[in-house]
This record gives structure tokens, sequence and C-alpha cells, in this order.
């Protein structure tokens, strides 16, 4: 294995015009294979090395091929291959995080969530929206509400910075324990272990989801400390990871 060396970058602004950005759309929503100009305009992107960026409103498999088949591009140019099931696997944890935070804050405007300190009440309330039967609605429920969850892929260096942000911001309480949840998971190397002594019945999936992320992270070799969890307390939350690839 090699020497992981902690080094980050932290990313917050817009999209730049050299962006190459995919958003998913009401129509692409139903599409499940990945259109062969994307594939050109992908590949073109990473051989310039231009930042990735794939918005979504849902969980819809749509997306989800496109960004496979970059990571899956770039780990090629960089001869880890390898490393693809576990940092697809990581990607999938903080878009389906992301999701359910978009979901509740749906379900909060519209006066379904009533106590969201409930964790029973707000588990069962996003289950139902992310549903398969109701996901496209959700997705243009959120697209409506500007609740968009933005995924880059970034190469800086020999580095990949995995990026996702979603619109609905932590606050400090929450924060201090996603932190904490990520300190504690980083001394396990599988989930199952670790869910059996951390139990959380009001993670609402988030703690077990971020949890994951850590450990996978480990069993490929990457410290906890390359994954960090910010919010500009206003409008967005940020999940960053560094990957190093040389």
């Amino acid at each position: 294995m090699k020497k992981i060396n902690y080094l980050f970058f932290i990313y917050n602004r817009p999209p730049r015009a050299a962006d190459c950005i995919y958003e998913q759309t009401d129509a692409a929503m139903l599409r499940k294979d990945v259109n062969k100009t994307y594939q050109t305009e992908i590949m073109t992107a990473i051989k310039n090395r231009s930042d990735l960026v794939f918005i979504t409103y849902s969980g819809l498999e749509d997306t989800e091929e496109k960004i496979k088949f970059a990571l899956a591009k770039i780990l090629e140019r960089f001869r880890e291959e390898e490393l693809f099931t576990p940092i697809i696997s990581c990607i999938k944890e903080l878009i389906a995080n992301a999701t359910k935070a978009n979901a509740k804050m749906i379900l909060i405007n519209e006066g379904k969530i009533k106590y969201s300190d409930d964790p029973v009440e707000v588990v069962k309330q996003i289950r139902m929206i992310l549903n398969e039967d109701a996901l496209l609605e959700y997705g243009i429920k959120a697209k409506r509400n500007k609740l968009s969850t933005r995924t880059y892929l970034k190469i800086h260096g020999n580095n990949l910075i995995i990026e996702v942000i979603n619109n609905v911001p932590l606050s400090e309480k929450e924060l201090n324990k996603i932190r904490e949840r990520i300190e504690v998971s980083s001394k396990y190397d599988n989930i199952a272990e670790f869910y059996l002594e951390n139990p959380d019945p009001e993670a609402e999936g988030m703690g077990l989801g971020l949890s994951m992320v850590v450990i996978l992270l480990k069993n490929i070799n990457i410290s906890h400390k390359n994954f960090i969890v910010t919010t500009d307390s206003a409008t967005k939350t940020y999940a960053t990871i560094l990957i190093p690839l040389a």
C-alpha cells in the first residue's frame, strides 16, 4: 500500500465556464445508458483536467451512470482502476445522504414533517418519497425548490477531489455529531462491527452512510482526515474527499 499524505483543498465556488456540467433534467431521469456524446465530452474534460459537475435532483440511474463512467476514466488515466468499487460506493453514499437532506427540507416545507426532532417520523416520511414509484415526482419538486445535489470530480495534480454539495445547511449541533461519528468510525475495519457497537436510531441513515465512507476509505489505506464535512451555516453543506492517485 502506498503512503497517504494528509492534504486537503476545500472548494467553495459556483461552476466556472471551463467546467463540464451535466444536469439531470426531467426527461433525462428516465434514461439508463450513458449517451455517446456525454462519453466524448467527459473524456475531453478529463484530458483537459476540467472539473466535472453532475447536478441531480433525485437518485435515479441516469446521472449515476455518467458519474461511474467519468470515475472509471479518471482512474484508468492514473492506472488506479482497482479503486473504482470503493470510491463509487463512497460517492453513492454521499449523494444518498444529500438527497435525504433535501427530501427532509421539502417535507418540512410541505408540512408533512411537523416535528423534525422526531427521528422515527422523519425516517418514515423520507422513505415514502424516496421509493422507486415516488422518485420522479420528488425530483421535480426538488428542482422546483432549487434543492439540487452537485457532485464534483476534480483532478488536482495527482489527486482526485470528490465534493458533494447540497442546498441544506447543518446546525453546529449536527456538524459536531457528524464529526464525532467520523472520528469514532475511523477505529473500525468493517461497517457491521461499527454499527453493532454504535447503534444510532436518530441517524436517519446519515450516520451509517458517513461511517460507511470512512471505513471504505480506510480499507484502501486512505485516512479519515481526507474526508471532511463542512457547512456555510446558511445555504449549503459540503462533503469532500481527497483521493491520492500517485
